[in-house]
């Protein structure tokens, strides 16, 4: 009888589990929803001020400005930091590359990391790095901060 009770409990601890797993991932997945629709309104500022300066440009010098290469002009890394590579991920020869889409708040903060391609087994890390990196703000025409993605690619190699 015992053993059986003993059962039910573990089969209801776990059914409590996986419930409260799928609440909080399903929470995750509207956090992450409302993230992307409120990037969309920064990227259209964006693209407003491209426009702008494109329209600028074509008025002065008759066409549009080549880019600078090399040269970034907002939302520059300032602190790309490098993930853990795990002693599992190394003894079961496990490399490759990770690439984390994060979207970075106003303050150059990351508020959302969420790997895109790459090996599962070394996506947490990647992504925990991507977390503790930062980068200056973006602003718009108007000189106002806004959000923005960014893409990390992490290249895990064996020594």
């Amino acid at each position: 009888m015992s053993s059986n009770l003993n059962k039910l409990i573990v089969f209801v601890f776990m059914a409590h589990l996986f419930c409260s797993g799928s609440v909080a991932q399903t929470k995750g997945k509207k956090f992450a929803q409302d993230l992307f629709t409120n990037l969309k309104e920064d990227e259209r500022l964006v693209a407003e001020c491209e426009q702008k300066a494109r329209e600028y440009q074509i008025a002065k010098f008759g066409r549009v400005m080549p880019k600078v290469s090399g040269h970034c002009w907002h939302g520059c890394a300032t602190n790309i930091v490098l993930p853990y590579y795990s002693p599992e991920a190394k003894r079961l020869r496990i490399s490759g590359q990770v690439k984390v889409e994060t979207i970075v708040d106003k303050s150059g903060k990351v508020i959302f990391a969420q790997t895109v391609k790459g090996q599962p087994f070394l996506s947490q890390a990647a992504e925990q790095a991507a977390y503790r990196s930062s980068y200056t703000p973006k602003k718009t025409c108007g000189d106002k901060p806004i959000k923005f993605r960014w893409t990390i690619t992490y290249n895990f190699i064996l020594n």
